[in-house]
């Protein structure tokens, strides 16, 4: 029962770094919270302020959290982190839809700053809109109109493992190069052809300097990387 209350706290906290939040949903944070068996003076009056001002709801819901003894001395960015893995969790367990948990993951990624760690959301909504208007991508070359709810819960399933494993956004990035079959960081070489343009740049593999590679945003070059970062941590 705890951790529920500590969940929906994080919820709430979570959608409070983002503009704009509307604060009716401190009401309804109160009333939950009441029929899961907690209750005080504080969680009563703010569960009653259904008219009331942002103001005067965010003062009870901080005395209400005083009164549930939660912890809240987080910074923004922890709270991001916290609420982003526990939006994949209920969308991977099925608790929440896919295209919920897409919304809040866009949340995230604007209310972050857009935090590499989150940026695969917003990568993907843009390939959405490059889909619909273009019938084309950027980033996501597996992702389709008709394939895109499964390829968002992959998403969230692939980003709930790598956070949870802690795995480093370096590592995260990497892609994987088809030449010397390993995952690597690409770096930007300048190249030169015998016709125009004579001279270009172009990514290429860190390890062996070829240019066929897979980039990191494809889930087979993601799986691969949580297989490795799990090999060599065991």
């Amino acid at each position: 029962m705890r951790l529920a209350i500590e969940k929906l706290t994080l919820e709430i906290l979570g959608e409070r770094t983002f503009s704009p939040f509307d604060s009716k949903k401190l009401v309804d944070w109160a009333v939950t919270v009441m029929t899961l068996g907690y209750e005080s003076e504080n969680l009563v009056i703010l569960a009653g302020l259904d008219f009331d001002t942002t103001e005067i709801r965010e003062k009870y819901f901080w005395k209400s959290i005083e009164d549930l003894k939660i912890d809240t001395d987080k910074s923004d960015e922890e709270i991001l982190e916290e609420y982003a893995l526990l939006i994949a969790e209920k969308a991977v367990a099925g608790e929440i839809s896919a295209d919920h948990a897409f919304g809040q993951m866009r949340n995230i990624v604007s209310a972050s700053g857009y935090d590499a760690r989150y940026m695969a959301f917003y990568e993907i909504d843009e390939d959405l809109d490059c889909l619909r208007y273009n019938d084309a991508v950027l980033f996501n070359s597996e992702l389709t109109l008709a394939n895109q709810k499964e390829y968002i819960l992959e998403e969230l399933q692939l980003f709930y493992e790598m956070e949870s494993l802690g795995i480093p956004v370096d590592e995260r990035r990497k892609w994987y190069c088809k030449r010397c079959k390993k995952l690597t960081s690409p770096t930007l070489k300048t190249k030169y052809q015998l016709r125009k343009p004579f001279k270009y740049q172009t990514w290429c593999c860190g390890i062996c300097g070829s240019e066929k590679h897979v980039i990191g945003s494809i889930h087979t070059v993601k799986r691969k990387i949580i297989k490795e970062f799990v090999g060599r941590n065991t």
